[in-house]
């Protein structure tokens, strides 16, 4: 939305209910000077926040919309979610969890694919994992995730793995800063997600009483992209290309260190 249209829109709002430029800096806390820069489109000098506490006053919102090179954008964002994806298959594998990426689903109307369905046989627990690069609708990814968990175990039966005892949500979220304030924002409906971080990748190493759900920022890549990736607040370097991970152990002889 560009910032001309934005201002009309802010000033069919405002005179739509009659009110004033005061009316509405007084709901949105700001002076009337600022409102009338929103309403004539001058940004340059207002931050993204006060110009949302101007529309919001509106009972309107405000979405922030990126573009770059056309569709190269949307090829950039998949290719994160698929870096980041491969990455925790292959961490879930690695610790003995039975994997199965892009499971799709087909049952009374519900539709989709699931990111990541793994599966630990000792524990007959099945995990039922999303990997997003960006939080935008709370709301949405929940409710979708409820209906992946609702599916999850007819999956796991059609795969062999037979009927879960326990089915447990995860979500993998890029770290960035953007998406921790916004879980943060509105903890309460990440309430059930109640491990986290390192105490979340413990548990699946070592899997014992299923929790309600897990939740990971990370920013893993796979094993040759040189880059620092984090896992919750732990910053652990990548091996460059001259070292690879291979039959569990690193091409220069050691162990790989797990996170």
């Amino acid at each position: 939305m560009r910032d001309a249209e934005i201002a009309r829109i802010a000033r069919a709002l405002r005179r739509r209910r009659g009110w004033r430029q005061e009316d509405v800096a007084v709901r949105a806390g700001l002076h009337r000077t600022t409102v009338s820069l929103v309403e004539r489109g001058r940004f340059s000098n207002l931050t993204l926040n006060v110009i949302r506490r101007c529309i919001e006053a509106l009972e309107a919102q405000v979405e922030l919309t990126a573009r770059w090179r056309g569709a190269e954008l949307d090829r950039l964002l998949d290719e994160q979610h698929s870096w980041l994806q491969a990455a925790w298959k292959a961490r879930l594998e690695r610790w003995r969890w039975q994997v199965v990426a892009e499971a799709s689903f087909n049952h009374y109307g519900d539709r989709g694919r699931i990111d990541l369905l793994a599966w630990h046989p000792a524990l007959l627990a099945l995990l039922v994992v999303e990997v997003k690069t960006e939080i935008v609708d709370s709301q949405a990814l929940l409710g979708a995730l409820d209906v992946k968990l609702r599916v999850a175990p007819l999956l796991s039966r059609r795969l062999g793995w037979g009927a879960p005892s326990e089915v447990v949500p995860m979500i993998v979220i890029t770290d960035r800063t953007t998406n921790r304030d916004r879980v943060e924002r509105i903890g309460s409906l990440f309430g059930r997600f109640q491990r986290r971080g390192r105490a979340a990748v413990s548990w699946l190493r070592r899997p014992d009483a299923p929790p309600r759900g897990l939740l990971i920022y990370s920013d893993l890549r796979p094993a040759n992209t040189k880059r620092v990736k984090y896992l919750g607040r732990q910053r652990v370097r990548v091996p460059g290309d001259n070292s690879s991970v291979v039959n569990g152990r690193s091409a220069r002889g050691s162990p790989p260190r797990a996170t």
